[in-house]
């Protein structure tokens, strides 16, 4: 049997912002600055009329923050203040 690779644990402090005037929320993976999210992706939601999620990713292409564009779309646990 193959030995098992160590794993390693790393803690990353997530943040949810939450705009009610807008309907639209943000999870930040850490601290995003200012001109940081270089690239989006947009997720269509495959259930009509509820709103799709953004995907931004810095210039190295890891997802850095993701943007839900309807709180109907925010992962269970996630709680909308």
């Amino acid at each position: 049997m193959p030995a098992e690779e160590p794993t390693s644990e790393r803690t990353v402090t997530l943040s949810l912002e939450w705009d009610r005037g807008a309907g639209a929320g943000y999870v930040a993976f850490g601290r995003i600055g200012a001109g940081e999210a270089v690239s989006q992706r947009i997720v269509e939601n495959p259930l009509p009329g509820i709103g799709d999620v953004v995907l931004d990713f810095d210039e190295r292409g890891r997802l850095i923050g993701i943007e839900f564009l309807d709180e109907r779309a925010v992962p269970p646990g996630l709680a909308t203040p």
